[in-house]
């Protein structure tokens, strides 16, 4: 028999065994690490993203919270003007209430309703003795002007001065009115050493009167 045709003796079988369970083992060991190695990158490879999701959940909580607070403080001043408001409404309710006001009659026809009130002083920046400066932007003609808007309502800037002039000695009358003619009034004023200009009779009247 040629030596082409001999069989394989037991010991080159037990080595191609051996060869091939080896093989095996090689294989299941790369087939793990793959395994291993996918696994790794899906619960580990991604750690970029939760962390942006996790940063954009944050920033969204952030104005979330400031919005709130912004809304708080818009609310708190609200509610702060709306007392401011009040408060002042109520003063001015008081400081009517204070001024006694007496209806008195008139014989003017243009007149269509008098009164006396105890209208305190307006207040002057003014010392010394005192002589009546008729003049436009004079600090009496200022200081009439605020006194005649304390008791009519008309207020300084929206306040037409179509009359003022001597009414005795230390004594004013003034005609006003609005800028829209609505409210005309006749007011009568006299000058207090140290205290100011002081309403003593306001007349309402149907139309601004020839002077």
């Amino acid at each position: 028999m040629s030596e082409n045709n001999q069989k394989p003796t037991r010991q080159e079988l037990h080595g191609n065994h051996k060869r091939n369970n080896l093989l095996v083992v090689l294989g299941i060991i790369a087939a793990a690490f793959l395994g291993l190695v996918l696994l790794y990158n899906i619960f580990y490879g991604n750690d970029e993203e939760p962390s942006v999701a996790a940063g954009n959940q944050t920033n969204s909580q952030s104005m979330i919270i400031t919005e709130s607070d912004d809304s708080s403080e818009t609310s708190s001043s609200a509610e702060e003007s709306s007392k401011k408001d009040k408060d002042s409404a109520a003063e001015e309710s008081e400081a009517d209430t204070e001024t006694e006001k007496e209806e008195v009659p008139s014989n003017d026809e243009n007149v269509t309703k008098a009164y006396t009130g105890d209208w305190e002083p307006i207040g002057t920046t003014q010392t010394g003795e005192h002589a009546t400066d008729f003049s436009d932007g004079s600090t009496d003609r200022n200081e009439i002007k605020t006194a005649i808007a304390a008791v009519t309502g008309i207020s300084t800037d929206n306040m037409i001065e179509w009359w003022i002039g001597n009414a005795g000695d230390q004594q004013v009358t003034a005609t006003v009115s609005d800028t829209q003619k609505e409210t005309i009034a006749r007011v009568q004023l006299n000058w207090i050493d140290g205290e100011g200009w002081q309403v003593t009779l306001v007349e309402e009247l149907n139309e601004i009167p020839n002077n």
